[in-house]
């Protein structure tokens, strides 16, 4: 036998009320036993007395802002062909003025507004047909304005000089990070010096002394070893890196000593340096440093600080042999109360006050 004539009669019931069963139906189901028949009826009977509905009706989605997830109250559209609550699409844009609102990236050319008529008819017919239901999210079916498209107009205006302002605000802002750049680029030194030391020497010969490039690579300071123009020294704008590498690598994100640093200039980095293998394999190299001066020579504030302290010796030493000779008159004859030119005095006499006593 088929396994569809074990279903229950009550279940067929559900499928075929009673009087539409066709023939062939009843052959699928199978009537039942006697003892069935009894409760098949009486079920057929239940789902034929009228009862009110249990469940809420479903929201149409089409009908839905993208923004608060809930019924138009008050829908326009946008110069994208989208359409979202206004009140959403305001708050939106008081944070972030003409972005987009379905977070693709793109900024919007315009504020522009535009009452859609279509969607408030078609929120207004589904709640004619659901006089007793408020939509979700609303507080009441009631009291909400609907803005005229003059009103739109007014709040496009707002929402458009609010971008203005932030443009501006923007704009101002990279002017001043450029000219600051300007600064240190005009202000950096001709020479810079990749000092210190590699685990077990590897890839030393790129630690020496680099002048500085006449044209920017990537925004930045390029540099040539001084003696080896094939050795680099120069910043990557894809990873972020200053690499020290053969031109060959100039300007991309490949280089035997690197260091994630987006300082400026190579003597600002205040990073860990890092050493290259064949392997592909990256050690640290913390010994491994980048100077604006030759380690070498001293600074000129170092030759300033060691005249100084020259200056000072030289002063400490003379106080130093004055006080000793005065100490060793009051010592050896016992006069300290005297003055040296009185000393003078007595020594040419021949004697001093006690002896001539």
């Amino acid at each position: 036998p088929s396994p569809s004539r074990n279903l229950s009669p009550g279940f067929a019931q559900l499928l075929f009320p009673r009087g539409s069963m066709s023939g062939w139906a009843q052959w699928l189901f199978g009537r039942g036993t006697a003892a069935a028949a009894a409760p098949a009826a009486a079920g057929a009977e239940a789902l034929e007395a009228p009862g009110p509905l249990s469940s809420a009706p479903v929201e149409p989605m089409d009908l839905m802002c993208p923004i608060s997830a809930c019924l138009f109250r008050d829908p326009v559209m946008l110069v994208s062909g989208h359409t979202f609550e206004r009140a959403s699409i305001v708050e939106f844009w008081r944070r972030r003025p003409l972005a987009n609102p379905l977070g693709t990236g793109e900024r919007l050319r315009s504020a522009q507004m535009i009452v859609n008529y279509g969607y408030r008819s078609q929120v207004d017919a589904w709640l004619q047909r659901h006089p007793d239901y408020t939509p979700e999210g609303w507080s009441s079916r009631g009291g909400v304005h609907r803005c005229t498209q003059e009103e739109l107009d007014r709040q496009t205006a707002e929402i458009e000089s609010a971008a203005r302002d932030l443009d501006d605000k923007a704009a101002a802002e990279a002017a001043a990070e450029e000219e600051e750049a300007r600064r240190e680029l005009a202000a950096a030194a001709p020479r810079v010096y990749l000092v210190g030391g590699t685990p077990d020497s590897l890839h030393a010969e790129y630690l020496g002394a680099y002048d500085r490039e006449p044209e920017l690579v990537n925004g930045r300071l390029a540099y040539a070893m001084a003696g080896d123009a094939d050795k680099m020294l120069w910043f990557s704008s894809v990873n972020g890196y200053w690499h020290a590498g053969p031109r060959a690598n100039l300007g991309g994100p490949r280089g035997w000593l690197a260091v994630y640093d987006r300082a400026p200039l190579p003597d600002r980095v205040t990073a860990e340096w890092q050493v290259g293998a064949a392997d592909s394999s990256w050690t640290a190299a913390p010994d491994v440093r980048c100077l604006a001066a030759d380690p070498r020579r001293p600074t000129t504030r170092q030759q300033a600080r060691d005249r100084e302290g020259g200056a000072d010796a030289m002063l400490n030493g003379a106080a130093a042999m004055h006080e000793g000779g005065e100490g060793g008159g009051r010592d050896g004859d016992g006069d300290g109360g005297e003055e040296p030119r009185q000393r003078r005095l007595r020594s040419r006499r021949g004697g001093s006050g006690a002896g001539r006593s």
